[in-house]
């Protein structure tokens, strides 16, 4: 199955929400390099770090749930391929 590049959740390499897990999968940087960048952004006192984390863990979808609605529907749709039939069958 070919999945879309989309910014998602990830439940593996997760801590808290799995948010920078998957920042670092859509930019393919490893996450501790994006925990590092978040920690010292926090640390300098600009809170929006903080703030758009908890922002990205509330909107974002998790991945694995993602391609688990996808591969239904991939499957209903198949399920109806097999029932569709030919026109030309049941011409006289």
């Amino acid at each position: 199955m070919d999945v879309k590049k989309r910014l998602y959740r990830v439940n593996e390499n997760k801590v808290f929400f799995g948010v920078s897990g998957g920042i670092g999968e859509y930019f393919d940087i490893d996450v501790n390099i994006i925990r590092i960048i978040f920690v010292i952004l926090a640390l300098t006192g600009a809170g929006f770090p903080v703030i758009v984390y908890f922002v990205l863990a509330i909107i974002l979808p998790v991945k694995e749930v993602e391609i688990a609605k996808a591969e239904t529907i991939e499957q209903e749709e198949a399920e109806e391929d097999e029932y569709a039939y030919n026109e030309d069958d049941y011409k006289y």
